[in-house]
């Protein structure tokens, strides 16, 4: 009986019991951004968005600040962190951070004093977006408003998840890509890189809310590489959207393709796969990459008749050329100008002929730099759109 009444003790005990750690809502403040540049006094200058809840909400909302971006310098992100009540009046919680930006200079400092950081600490999760801020102040990412979406985080955590969707122009990189990256014998790691198109210091005000033309807004830039944990240089939102080709990562997007002298049909690609094989010949890693997509003719500026067969396969064909040069030459550009293996053909060498890797992978760089690439394209072009017959053959 002892024992019976001893088990139910302790079975309540659990079940009955709330988070050790629980906060009320009423107590915290949710930092939902995150900025680091390099300190004026100190070895760095951290900032924090903090949400104001209320101005969020189209019913609650009274044309007050929707957000509030606090800023003090230290030696360690960790203690900054846990610091700033310095100016806040809450205690500030990340858990729901939602964009982590560091400055150019920081970058090209180095990555690991705040990996370890990211990485350790238990409240921080994996779901954020790790952004550049390319020839703007990280804080003033932070700090430019927008009319549709009041927090300049949250913005572009959505921002950059629609253009993954759409279009392709963001490596959508978290935390635990960038550690397998760098720890990673054959890739380097690459992150999107933001700027502000223009005046930040305009952007902060609530008159920026009430413009049909903001005064600033947060754009995607570039794709930042890296290489040897530093920021090395940058590609842009084309390359981008190649370099996610190769790296079967793009969902779909929208690819413009020569069809004559000034002219362009638009092809709407969906269901892309890429698949790579690598080997090393002769001491050379010889990578072959091929890609198989499916598209619609979304728009056309040439007068073909839609009607006829030949004329979808001679599309198909510049489309595969089309797509072919363009991943191609960004390939080229990587292996030429930066040296830096983002793509990680070291890693497709590592798995499919590991034994010849061990050869080269102290050096694998060099290799890199000299390694042969083919790319091979497939495209099904499926339908033309909602209509058959361009309007182009009816003219007059």
């Amino acid at each position: 009986m002892n024992k019976l009444f001893l088990i139910c003790t302790l079975l309540l005990s659990v079940l009955l019991s709330g988070c050790w750690d629980q906060r009320e809502l009423s107590d915290v403040s949710v930092a939902i951004g995150m900025a680091v540049d390099k300190g004026e006094k100190e070895k760095y200058r951290l900032s924090v968005e903090g949400i104001n809840a209320t101005e969020l909400n189209s019913k609650t909302a009274g044309g007050f600040t929707p957000s509030v971006v606090f800023t003090i310098e230290g030696d360690t992100i960790a203690e900054l962190a846990q610091k700033m009540n310095v100016g806040a009046s809450k205690h500030v919680i990340y858990s729901h951070m939602r964009t982590f930006v560091m400055s150019e200079e920081i970058a090209r400092e180095g990555l690991i004093s705040f990996l370890d950081y990211l990485e350790r600490n238990r409240e921080i999760r994996d779901d954020f977006n790790i952004l550049i801020s390319r020839g703007v102040s990280p804080d003033d990412i932070l700090k430019v408003t927008y009319p549709l979406q009041k927090s300049s985080s949250l913005k572009l955590h959505t921002q950059l998840q629609s253009m993954v969707d759409v279009w392709g122009g963001d490596p959508n990189v978290r935390l635990n890509d960038v550690i397998q990256a760098l720890t990673s014998p054959g890739k380097q790691p690459v992150m999107a890189a933001v700027s502000v198109r223009g005046n930040p210091k305009k952007g902060g005000s609530l008159d920026n809310l009430k413009m049909v033309t903001p005064n600033a807004m947060v754009v995607l830039d570039s794709l930042a590489i890296f290489k040897n944990y530093k920021l090395i240089g940058y590609v842009s939102l084309d390359d981008t959207r190649n370099y996610l080709w190769a790296e079967d990562k793009l969902s779909r997007t929208a690819l413009s393709v020569p069809c004559g002298k000034d002219k362009f049909l638009a092809a709407q690609i969906y269901n892309s796969k890429t698949r790579k094989k690598a080997k090393m010949v002769r001491g050379i890693p010889v990578i072959n990459i091929s890609i198989n997509s499916e598209a619609y003719i979304d728009a056309v500026q040439c007068s073909d008749d839609l009607t006829q067969v030949k004329t979808y396969e001679k599309y198909q064909k510049l489309a595969e050329e089309e797509i072919k040069r363009k991943v191609s030459a960004t390939i080229k550009k990587v292996q030429q100008k930066y040296g830096s293996d983002i793509f990680g053909f070291g890693e497709d060498v590592y798995h499919q002929d590991y034994r010849n890797f061990k050869k080269v992978q102290n050096n694998w760089d060099k290799s890199f730099k000299e390694a042969i690439v083919h790319v091979y394209v497939k495209v099904q072009l499926r339908r033309s759109g909602i209509r058959t017959k361009s309007m182009l053959s009816n003219k007059k």
